[in-house]
């Protein structure tokens, strides 16, 4: 599914409403060359593991995450991958996807098969980049709405 994916370069992006992984702290600007961006919609699913994590994380703000605190959510992050490949249906993934909003369970559960490979994939993509990323820099940041 091509809602379900990572934004790679600037040029895609399209109105304002994104979330952005960037490596290390924040620099005074949003949209940044080497950054990752999600669709608002897209990242909230990642965002229950990164709230039992970092306990003052807001969806709407700019949090500094420490390359050690990364480690334990990107394990988090590879369990909820492995949960994925082996449900049936979005019932089974209970408060480990977030879903922003309640009609975006919806669409979710009605192409659950092809949605839960592309989570999939955007997890195990998103887990080898931050991976690499806290290996050069102190922390990596998530810029919020």
């Amino acid at each position: 599914m091509d809602f379900i994916r990572i934004i790679k370069s600037k040029t895609e992006l399209v109105g304002t409403a994104y979330m952005e992984l960037l490596p290390g702290p924040y620099l005074e600007q949003c949209w940044n060359d080497g950054s990752l961006f999600f669709e608002e919609e897209v990242f909230a699913y990642l965002e229950p593991v990164i709230q039992r994590h970092v306990p003052d994380y807001d969806h709407y703000a700019f949090t500094e995450i420490a390359a050690s605190k990364w480690e334990c959510i990107v394990s988090d992050l590879r369990l909820l991958e492995a949960n994925l490949e082996s449900s049936e249906s979005v019932q089974e993934l209970n408060a480990a996807v977030g879903f922003l909003f309640p009609s975006t369970k919806v669409p979710f559960a009605e192409n659950f098969q092809a949605n839960k490979r592309a989570l999939a994939r955007l997890l195990h993509e998103v887990c080898a980049w931050i991976s690499s990323k806290a290996l050069s820099h102190e922390c990596v940041t998530v810029l919020g709405i």
